[in-house]
């Protein structure tokens, strides 16, 4: 099998696990309607979705420093399209939160493959298919809207779409088994220098439960910070798709990002961009907010695979140090937009933009110290 063939699996199974992930959200209405439930109360969901991921990325993935490699992805493939075929049949809340469970733990099981085998086999020329198949994951979030209210207009449910994104699960599981796993370059690194300090792990989590915390906590109150300071609806829900564009600009950005620099100086420059744009919103200007919402998507979507890459070529990474990288950022995406959110909604509107800058502040602080502390374990023949 060749090399190509590999990431064409990795991308796969990144443009489904994208779809899926991004049908979860509009389609939270229609199981509330399947289970005769209210929409808050079939939020409840999520929190198994965050506590199955957290699951994967403490159990499941050991298996990849043994050998497993792609048999473990296209098993937790398998296992989220049996979920997710699983979550339109449930006809209870308590049903709904068992299959949502098993489908994190199958999500953050293949995302950690995912990027542990693509930095195994690209090795330092890793950036650049790490952004693109990061990249892929946003292509598929960007269609799954429409499978929704297809299967809202067809069905009057979502039972269709669910099928239809479990069968794509099944398909790109099937496609990454036929494909050859790569081997662990690094081991005799590992060995020779042995693993990096508990304070460079502690540093390289913080950095990635910040960043995420940047993402995915403006995303979830953006449409609400923009009501709130008085804008109509329609501009408001027009700021949150400004961001996705600016953030899908700034993904396919990256590959280029990754070609031309080997250096943290590009999540650098967008961190800082990050906080200024958080300054501007704090004027809440209308006119301004709109082109602001774009920048920050455009200077926060490099961060995340740029930085992965960035400490995969310094350090011989291992599927247990990247399930602590995935670890942190499912910790993040769970917590930390439930924290921004009570104190927009219990302090201040202005405590939204001062949560994001201090988030985007340690990002930048921890870039700097990992770019300045991690040891060079790797050289140009690895």
């Amino acid at each position: 099998m060749t090399h190509r063939q590999s990431r064409t699996a990795y991308f796969a199974i990144f443009l489904v696990t994208g779809t899926t992930f991004g049908v979860v959200g509009p389609s939270l209405p229609l199981l509330a309607e399947q289970i005769g439930s209210t929409v808050a109360g079939v939020g409840t969901v999520l929190m198994f979705y965050g506590g199955g991921y957290l699951t994967g990325t403490r159990l499941f993935v050991r298996g990849y420093d043994r050998g497993w490699g792609n048999r473990l992805i296209g098993v937790a493939g398998l296992l989220a399209a049996a979920s997710f075929a699983s979550i339109s049949l449930g006809q209870t809340l308590t049903a709904l939160c068992v299959a949502f469970f098993f489908f994190g733990a199958a999500i953050s099981t293949s995302d950690v493959g995912c990027n542990t085998m693509m930095m195994w086999e690209r090795k330092e020329q890793s950036g650049p298919s790490i952004a693109l198949m990061h990249a892929m994951f946003g292509v598929g979030a960007i269609a799954s809207p429409f499978i929704v209210r297809v299967s809202d207009s067809l069905a009057g449910d979502a039972v269709l779409a669910y099928f239809f994104c479990a069968i794509l699960a099944a398909s790109a599981a099937m496609f990454v088994l036929t494909r050859h796993s790569p081997e662990d370059p690094h081991v005799e690194v590992r060995e020779l220098h042995g693993d990096i300090s508990i304070k460079q792990i502690a540093v390289i989590v913080m950095y990635f439960f910040a960043y995420v915390a940047v993402e995915v906590a403006f995303a979830t109150w953006i449409y609400t910070y923009g009501t709130r300071i008085g804008m109509p609806k329609i501009q408001a829900a027009l700021l949150n798709s400004l961001f996705w564009v600016g953030f899908m600009v700034g993904r396919f950005a990256t590959v280029w990002l990754a070609k031309a620099s080997r250096s943290a100086r590009p999540v650098q420059i967008g961190a800082i961009a990050n906080v200024f744009a958080c300054l501007v919103m704090l004027t809440r200007v209308d006119v301004l907010l709109l082109p602001v919402v774009f920048v920050y998507g455009l200077a926060t979507a490099p961060q995340f695979s740029l930085m992965l890459a960035f400490i995969g070529s310094r350090i011989p990474l291992s599927g247990k140090m990247t399930s602590r990288i995935v670890g942190s950022a499912g910790l993040s995406s769970t917590v930390m937009p439930w924290f921004v959110g009570q104190l927009l909604e219990r302090v201040s509107l202005w405590t939204y933009p001062v949560a994001l800058i201090c988030c985007s502040a340690t990002v930048l602080v921890m870039a700097q110290i990992i770019e300045a502390k991690l040891p060079r374990q790797l050289n140009a023949s690895v």
